[in-house]
């Protein structure tokens, strides 16, 4: 692929709906979007594969799974891969939200021009689709009758699209709350054939962050209006991101906290854990990661914000200030299980200057979160930049770390404390090999030293192979080897010797 990227769809739009990416375990990208001229009667959806090398699997215009706007009005289109190595493309329609399954050669397996879900009644935006197991798929959306805006979800059967939860009727997310209009806020699945769900939503003139957890079978995990993030009632509650860490059933969620007062508007950044009970692990308000600041100018407001998991928490991120502000940073911190900060510094700036739009982030393999943006917004300088983020708070490329270890002969006592430059201290129990939880950077010095020699009986540990500089390996050869002192030898006498 050139630098210029690979022309997916040329369309004559003067907006764009929202389209979906996915990648399936082969590297493939499916891309879904509206095709190809806006408020046409052809218009219609398209599902492309992009291939490693950039080239288009099913030729340059894809493959149609929608009929055309003359038959029905099609937006919001989304995709996902479904664990049987097929995908699963869905859009918003004038009757409801539909769906179509194609295997990876394009051909549909489902119903032409896909299945229906159109139950309960009322106009659908969908929020998103996400796998659940053996090849069925999960959809959520905004349900809307009137000023009424509820968020919905169901499960379609592998086979044939057909609608699992609710006895045909999408399950109702939270059971309070009205979504803000023109509001479908995506989800995660949950990688045990259900689902996480978040949003914010009113309940008389209070705006509230909520999270949710369905199961493979539909049913609410978290009680029927979900879990609050934080009971504060004195401030609004909006934007609400979250991410999962399967391990520990958490949900972290990170809001914005708006209040209005004498006229000011006033924006910071909270955050919280959710476990598996519902039960709020930072205090029932959350962690303030920024305190209520003064924003009615611009300078200090809060948006674009973004929650992505890290092995034991989270990376909350926020954008600071908008228009006319001409700066508007990206910032992140990394926070622990327990909602401590990870990072000395607690926050680091992605980018400092410019304006900035339409954040996106995400986690890779290789232990790094990549984030995206639209960066200016001056007619014709608008550009797309990205930054990568280490877990360690840093940008650019990681640095190369390697490990310290070796192998303990001859110990028959007890107490021995290993150390490395000084610190790291390591007690060691028994004969075998060894090795420093704290890698180091290429190129350091190290030197492993004894912190405590062994008692009962006292024994002196001598080390070999101990000092030296990285050199972009691991280090497997530190021998340390203890003797028994002669003072501590008990000969076959009865009396110590010599």
């Amino acid at each position: 692929m050139g630098h210029n990227g690979v022309l997916v769809a040329d369309r004559d739009y003067s907006f764009t709906y929202d389209y979906g990416l996915a990648v399936d375990a082969a590297g493939n990208a499916y891309v879904s979007y509206n095709c190809c001229e806006n408020n046409s009667t052809a218009e219609h959806i398209v599902v492309s594969k992009v291939l490693a090398d950039g080239s288009l699997a099913w030729g340059a215009n894809g493959i149609t799974v929608s009929a055309p706007a003359s038959t029905e009005a099609v937006y919001n289109a989304y995709v996902t891969a479904t664990s049987d190595s097929n995908l699963v493309v869905a859009w918003s329609a004038d009757g409801g939200v539909r769906a179509q399954k194609l295997d990876p050669a394009g051909n549909a397996l489902w119903i032409a021009n896909g299945v229906l879900l159109n139950q309960p009644s009322g106009f659908k935006l969908l929020g998103g689709v996400q796998p659940g197991l053996n090849g069925d798929a999960i959809a959520s959306w905004s349900n809307q009758s009137g000023s009424t805006r509820i968020l919905r979800a169901q499960k379609l059967a592998s086979a044939d699209g057909a609608a699992q939860w609710g006895g045909g009727s999408a399950v109702r997310v939270f059971g309070v709350g009205n979504l803000q209009a023109g509001y479908y806020p995506p989800f995660l699945a949950d990688g045990a054939g259900g689902g996480v769900f978040w949003d914010y939503d009113a309940v008389g003139v209070a705006w509230n962050a909520r999270v949710q957890h369905l199961d493979a079978n539909g049913n609410l995990l978290l009680g029927t209006n979900g879990a609050l993030a934080t009971t504060d009632t004195t401030n609004s509650h909006f934007g609400a991101v979250a991410s999962w860490d399967a391990a520990s059933s958490s949900i972290y969620v990170v809001w914005n906290d708006y209040l209005n007062s004498a006229g000011s508007d006033y924006d910071g950044v909270s955050a919280q854990r959710i476990d598996s009970s519902g039960a709020r692990m930072w205090g029932d308000t959350g962690k303030v990661l920024v305190p209520l600041t003064d924003a009615t100018d611009g300078t200090h407001s809060i948006s674009q914000l973004t929650a992505l998991p890290t092995p034991d928490g989270v990376l909350a991120g926020w954008v600071t200030g908008s228009i006319p502000a001409a700066n508007q940073p990206l910032t992140v911190a990394r926070l622990d299980a327990a909602g401590d900060y990870v990072w000395a510094a607690q926050t680091t700036a992605v980018k400092t200057d410019r304006y900035t739009g339409r954040v996106v982030g995400t986690v890779g393999s290789d232990g790094f979160a990549a984030y995206a943006w639209q960066d200016g917004g001056n007619g014709d300088d608008t550009t797309i930049r990205a930054q990568n983020l280490n877990l360690d708070g840093t940008l650019g490329s990681p640095e190369s770390t390697y490990s310290i270890g070796g192998s303990v002969s001859g110990l028959v006592g007890s107490g021995l404390v290993l150390q490395l430059n000084a610190a790291n201290d390591l007690a060691i129990a028994a004969d075998g090999s060894f090795t420093f939880a704290a890698p180091l950077a290429d190129g350091s010095v190290y030197t492993v030293s004894v912190l405590t020699q062994p008692t009962g009986p006292a024994q002196t540990c001598g080390i070999v192979n101990g000092s030296g500089t990285l050199a972009g390996a691991d280090v497997t050869d530190v021998q340390v080897s203890c003797v028994t002192d002669a003072d501590d030898v008990i000969f076959a006498d009865g009396f110590d010797g010599p």
